[in-house]
């Protein structure tokens, strides 16, 4: 009885692994087809932003700030008053003009009086040359008075507005150099504004790649301050001679323009430039493994019907260009390179592709 329970027993367990094996599972993995000169080289290259409408905003005329009606980072629209200053000198100023003009009117009004009395007692006999002479030079002067106190007028209506400061374009504040009830004189900088409109990016190439990029060649700019953003550039000016680190500094037009980018923010310009040798091979980088000193992919062979056997290479590599790296030798143009779950296969294994 015990002989023919053993018996069973490992009749089972036979039956068993024959049918394990004979379910093997067949693992799927992704792939490429591995060609030479297809990549395009995106290089990265870094730099500054810099508005070219950067302005310190002034009164032209004396007095005690009133009030500032922005606050630093507010957008504005071109015309939207920024700062109202208090100047009762300029007020007192105006009025002194326009009574300077009545004053001279009637100056002139009585001159004129005078002179026509004295030319009829002239015509009469009864006046001098002389006394003729200085009555029409003291009307002519009074004449003159009143074109002087008129400019003068003119001159400081046309400075009428002058206790206000305009936002120039649409922009932003960026920042408030002086606080409420300060006296300023004349050109003292109430706010820095900056333009929505112009704000560039200044890059630096070296020079291995500035041969490669051209005036109008398009880009791509982040700003690290900005998350989740990329703006279209394209290049502008180009220096002709190398700055600090053999590079060369390069501007780039932003175009689509964001009262979020500011003068001086970090920034970086990323190029798409084609390599010059057509058979240079670059792969992803997370198709690589490290097995000790060497690097290793994984590519499919003995193809048939969508199932495969993985092979192990040892390749060298060359220059990294972001997530892809050029292999210099241990593939060829058609090798199907394994490129997802290279940690979970092993050479020999039959795999779907």
């Amino acid at each position: 009885m015990k002989k023919l329970f053993f018996l069973t027993i490992l009749s089972i367990l036979l039956f068993s692994g024959c049918t394990i094996k004979s379910q093997e599972t067949i693992r799927p993995v992704e792939y490429t087809i591995v060609q030479s000169g297809t990549d395009i080289t995106n290089k990265t290259f870094f730099g500054y932003l810099k508005s070219s409408s950067l302005t310190d905003l002034s009164f032209q005329i004396e007095g005690t700030l009133k009030k500032i009606l922005v606050n630093e980072g507010q957008s504005v629209k071109k015309g939207q008053i920024i700062a109202e200053l208090d100047a009762p000198l300029y007020n007192i100023q105006v009025q002194e003009a326009k009574y300077a003009l009545s004053d001279a009117i009637i100056q002139y009004q009585n001159a004129k009086n005078y002179y026509d009395r004295i030319k009829k007692l002239h015509a009469a006999g009864g006046i001098s040359d002389n006394d003729l002479d200085n009555a029409k030079t003291k009307m002519e002067s009074s004449s003159v008075q009143i074109q002087i106190a008129q400019e003068k007028l003119n001159y400081m209506s046309h400075r009428s507005g002058y206790e206000r400061i305009h936002a120039p374009a649409d922009g932003i504040i960026l920042s408030k150099a002086v606080s409420e009830q300060q006296y300023l004189s004349p050109g003292s900088t109430v706010v820095q504004f900056q333009g929505n409109s112009d704000v560039e990016a200044f890059i630096f190439v070296s020079q291995n790649y500035i041969n490669k990029i051209t005036r109008g060649q398009k880009a791509k700019v982040k700003v690290d301050a900005i998350k989740n953003k990329i703006f279209n550039a394209y290049v502008k000016e180009m220096s002709e001679t190398s700055l600090e680190r053999l590079s060369y500094r390069v501007k780039l037009k932003i175009v689509n323009q964001s009262p979020l980018l500011k003068d001086g923010m970090s920034a970086s310009a990323i190029f798409e430039i084609e390599p010059e040798d057509k058979t240079q091979i670059y792969i992803p980088i997370n198709s690589i493994i490290k097995e000790g000193n060497n690097d290793i992919v994984f590519t499919i062979v003995n193809r048939k019907n969508g199932i495969g056997e993985i092979k192990k290479n040892i390749i060298t590599t060359g220059e990294l260009n972001n997530d892809r790296i050029n292999v210099t030798s241990g593939l060829n143009n058609g090798d199907y390179l394994v490129t997802r779950g290279v940690g979970e296969v092993q050479e020999g294994q039959k795999v779907k592709y």
